[in-house]
């Protein structure tokens, strides 16, 4: 070892021009890529809300200019519509294995309610952005977003239909019963905390009973 490899070993040299470590390589890293623009979009959409927030802000939270958001998309719309396509894709495939899972119409709508409230207090940014901003979406994108969300809402309208045909459910009025189910799941994400008094699980068990009581169930719940 030569004189400056013991000075750098005894810490008392800097290293040479054009050597760095990896963690001053990876700590110099500018935040510039897609992803990170989509997650910072994510932040602050669910934090202040779609239109309350601007592509500068989005650029301003990265430390970069706006034209290097512009390099990776073409507008915060966008963004808006790459976050609740993702998000209703995803509950849409929960929701179809929950109720693939068990020929039961009432266990049927409980694991559908269950998956919901899974997905939601694991994604709450995901889940507050889709259910509060999807029509602010550009009006190209919303028909696709409006269309998956009358799938995943008259999946639950069916199985109420199909539960009251069984004499399983009374929910007078299918349509709102849905309406009142699905609304009641997507508030969750606003309130809940990992770190709180009920953990996801018990939420998620509670919301289901919820749902199949909504819906009128016309005998003892027993799990």
């Amino acid at each position: 070892m030569d004189e400056w490899g013991l000075l750098l070993l005894l810490g008392m040299a800097k290293p040479r021009s054009g050597v760095t470590q990896g963690r001053q390589r990876r700590a110099a890293r500018t935040p510039n890529q897609l992803s990170d623009v989509r997650e910072a979009a994510l932040t602050l959409f669910a934090e202040r809300g779609y239109r309350s927030t601007g592509v500068r802000d989005i650029a301003d939270a990265l430390g970069i200019g706006a034209t290097s958001v512009y390099s990776h998309v073409r507008s915060k719309g966008e963004l808006l519509r790459d976050i609740v396509i993702g998000t209703m894709d995803a509950v849409l495939l929960n929701q179809a294995d929950a109720i693939a899972s068990t020929d039961d119409v009432v266990d049927q709508l409980r694991r559908a309610a269950e998956s919901q409230i899974r997905y939601f207090t694991r994604f709450p940014r995901e889940a507050i952005v889709t259910t509060r901003d999807f029509s602010w979406a550009d009006p190209d994108d919303l028909p696709e977003i409006l269309q998956k969300r009358h799938t995943y809402r008259g999946r639950i309208e069916e199985l109420l239909e199909r539960g009251t045909a069984a004499g399983r459910f009374q929910p007078k009025n299918p349509k709102i019963g849905a309406f009142a189910i699905i609304e009641m799941c997507e508030a969750v994400p606003v309130w809940f905390r990992p770190d709180g008094d009920l953990s996801e699980a018990s939420v998620a068990y509670l919301y289901g009973e919820y749902a199949v009581r909504l819906a009128g169930a016309t005998e003892p719940i027993d799990r």
